[in-house]
C-alpha cells in the first residue's frame, strides 16, 4: 500500500502541476499576473498554491493531517514549477493526498485489528472446545497410569481424536489382559513353589528322616553291644549294623544331592554348560539304557559361545533340557530322544523331540521344577519363545528360542533375586 501510495501521490502531483501550468499560462496571456494569481488561488484547487515573484499573495499551506514519519515513508515532497520568467511559481503540495492514504490505512488497520480480535476470540473458543476431549483423554490416561484399565473416550466427532481414543482403548485392553495374565502367572508360580516345597518337605520327612532314624537306631544298638560284651555274635552284629549305617549314609548323600540338584544344579558351578548337558544326558542314559538319547550342539564351533553365555541364560538352557527330558521319560515312554542346540550371534535355540505316543497331559503339574508352565514363564521372562507340539512322525517336540541380549538390571546375572526366581 505504501509503494502504491507513493506512485499515486507522485502521479497526482504531476497532474496538478500540469493543470496549474495550463491555468497560469492562460493568466499570463491576459497580462495581469498579480490579479491573476489571486484569482488562481481563489479557485480552491487541491494541492496547488500560486505565488508571485514578490511572494504575494501567499496563502497558508495545507495542514498536514498525517504524521511526519508516514509522510517521510511515502517520500514525496513539495513539487514546484516557475512560469512567466519567474514571475509566477506553482507549488504542488502532497499533504492532502498523503492524508487520504493515511486515513485509508488507519481505517484498514482498525478493521484488520477488529477482524483479528474476532478471529482470535473464535479461535480461543474453538481451541477451548477442542481441548475438552483432550482433557478427558488426559484424565483417562492418568487412570491408566493408576492401574484402572476401564478406558472409554469420546473424541467429540474429531476423527483424529476418535482414532487416538480407539488406539488407547485397545492399549488399555491389552494392558488389562497382560495384567490378568501376569496375575495368573504369579499364581501359577506361587502354586508351583508351594508344590515344590511340599515335595521337598515330604522327601526330607519320608526319606531323609527315616534314614537318619535308621542311623540313630543302628548307632544305639552298636553302643549297647559294646557295653554288653565283645563275644563273636555281638561283634558280627555290630559289623552288620555299621554296614547298614554306611548304606544309609550313602542313601542320605544321594538324597541330599538330588534335593540340591532340584534347588540349584551343582553341575553348572563345577562344569561348563556343554559339559553339564553331556553329564545330564549321560545320567539319563545310565538310568534308561533302552532309550537312544542323543545330544547335539550346532555348529560345533559354537560350543565355546554356548559356554560363555551369562549365568541366567545358562541356567535357563539347562533347566529347559532337564525339564523336557524329565517329561519325556516320565510321560512319553519313548524309544528315542533327540536333544539339539543351535547357537547364533542373537539367540540360542533348544529342541527336545521324542518318539513317544504324543503330547502329555499338560495340566498335570511336574514334580521336578515348575513343569511346562514354569518353562514358559522362564522363557518369556528372558524375552524368548516356547512352543510344545507334535514332532514329525509322532511324539512330542519342545522348542524354545532364547535371545542372547543383555538383561535388565533387575534380572542381571549377578542379581541373587534373579537367579533365585529363574532357578
Amino acid at each position: 500500500m505504501v509503494a502504491n501510495a507513493r506512485d499515486a501521490v507522485r502521479a497526482e502531483m504531476a497532474s496538478a502541476l500540469e493543470l496549474g501550468g495550463a491555468l497560469s499560462l492562460a493568466v499570463a496571456e491576459r497580462g495581469d499576473i498579480p490579479g491573476g494569481i489571486a484569482m488562481l488561488n481563489g479557485l480552491g484547487l487541491r494541492h496547488l498554491r500560486f505565488i508571485g515573484a514578490d511572494g504575494l499573495p501567499k496563502p497558508e499551506p495545507a495542514e498536514r493531517r498525517a504524521p511526519d514519519w508516514f509522510a517521510a515513508l511515502i517520500g514525496v515532497d513539495l513539487q514546484e514549477r516557475q512560469l512567466a520568467a519567474g514571475k509566477l511559481r506553482i507549488v504542488a503540495e502532497p499533504w492532502d493526498e498523503i492524508a487520504e492514504v493515511w486515513e485509508d490505512m488507519t481505517d484498514l488497520a482498525a478493521a484488520t485489528l477488529t477482524v483479528g480480535l474476532l478471529l482470535m476470540g473464535a479461535a480461543y473458543l474453538a481451541v477451548g472446545r477442542a481441548l475438552v476431549p483432550l482433557a478427558r483423554l488426559e484424565t483417562g490416561v492418568e487412570r491408566l497410569r493408576a492401574g484402572n484399565y476401564a478406558f472409554s473416550f469420546d473424541g467429540g466427532g474429531v476423527p483424529e481424536l476418535d482414532r487416538l481414543g480407539t488406539g488407547i482403548a485397545a492399549l488399555a485392553h491389552g494392558l488389562a489382559a497382560a495384567e490378568a495374565e501376569n496375575r495368573r502367572a504369579g499364581q501359577r508360580i506361587v502354586a508351583a513353589q508351594d508344590a515344590e516345597r511340599r515335595e521337598v518337605a515330604r522327601e526330607i520327612h519320608d526319606e531323609l528322616g527315616a534314614a537318619l532314624f535308621a542311623i540313630k537306631v543302628d548307632a544305639g544298638r552298636i553302643l549297647r553291644l559294646r557295653e554288653g560284651g565283645s563275644d563273636g555274635d555281638a561283634a558280627n552284629e555290630a559289623a552288620e549294623r555299621a554296614g547298614q549305617i554306611l548304606d544309609t549314609a550313602a542313601e542320605v548323600h544321594r538324597l541330599s544331592r538330588r534335593l540340591l540338584a532340584r534347588l540349584r544344579p551343582a553341575l553348572l558351578d563345577q562344569l561348563l554348560l556343554s559339559e553339564a548337558l553331556a553329564e545330564l544326558a549321560g545320567d539319563w542314559k545310565r538310568r534308561q539304557p533302552d532309550v537312544a538319547l542323543t545330544l547335539a550342539i550346532e555348529p560345533a564351533a559354537a560350543v565355546a559361545e554356548l559356554d560363555g553365555c551369562d549365568d541366567v541364560l545358562r541356567l535357563t538352557v539347562y533347566r529347559l533340557v532337564q525339564e523336557s527330558l524329565l517329561n519325556a521319560f516320565r510321560h512319553a515312554k519313548p524309544s528315542a530322544v533327540a536333544v539339539s542346540l543351535r547357537v547364533d550371534p542373537e539367540a540360542v535355540e533348544i529342541v527336545v523331540a521324542d518318539d513317544g505316543p504324543g503330547l502329555p497331559d499338560v495340566d498335570e503339574p511336574a514334580r521336578n521344577g515348575f513343569g511346562i508352565s514354569g518353562m514358559a514363564e522362564r522363557v518369556h521372562t528372558l524375552g524368548g519363545s516356547l512352543s510344545i507340539g507334535t514332532a514329525a512322525g509322532g511324539g512330542t517336540r519342545v522348542s524354545a528360542r532364547l535371545p542372547r541380549t543383555a538383561l535388565s538390571p533387575a534380572l542381571s546375572p549377578s542379581s541373587p533375586a534373579a537367579l533365585e526366581r529363574m532357578a
